[in-house]
């Protein structure tokens, strides 16, 4: 596919940009709010967490027990 020149916007392009009198500007942390990152699994942390605290709890008792395959 070739780049083709367009004058689709050489109309607009020069112009200055919009500033609402109607909604005043967001703040730069209520902007950079919208786009950080969010907790999409909430609890996720916590359930690996517990898990791996289990986990930790029955190696040491088999181990304490002499057991080498540690229930595997």
């Amino acid at each position: 596919m070739a780049l083709t020149e367009t004058h689709r916007y050489d109309d607009i392009i020069d112009l200055p940009h919009h500033v609402s009198r109607r909604h005043p500007p967001m703040s730069r942390r209520n902007r950079a709010a919208q786009f950080m990152p969010f907790a999409a699994l909430t609890g996720y942390d916590r359930l690996i967490a517990d898990t791996a605290k289990r986990a930790e709890t029955a190696i040491s008792k088999a181990e304490a027990q002499g057991d080498d395959d540690f229930g595997a």
